[in-house]
């Protein structure tokens, strides 16, 4: 399963978070595909597979003591039933 995460730094967290971003625990099927610094709205954005919903939760619940994320699921836009 494909998952992407947006992440925003906490209001005097960013030096904890950056440390965090560069070196996060990796449980066992996870994959990291791309993490990303950007200028905008958001910090970061992390794109990862895992095996599972749970797997995903278990990665991301590091980050959330320094930073806000918003985890989605994602699917190749092929796979989606509404297009054609």
């Amino acid at each position: 399963m494909l998952f992407v995460s947006t992440i925003k730094a906490q209001l005097g967290q960013h030096l904890e978070a950056i440390k965090l971003f560069k070196r996060p625990k990796i449980p066992e099927g996870v994959e990291i595909l791309q993490f990303l610094g950007v200028f905008g709205d958001k910090d970061a954005i992390l794109i990862f597979s895992a095996p599972d919903e749970a797997t995903a939760a278990e990665f991301t619940v590091q980050f959330c003591h320094v930073a806000a994320i918003q985890t989605s699921l994602a699917l190749p836009i092929e796979d989606l039933k509404w297009t054609h």
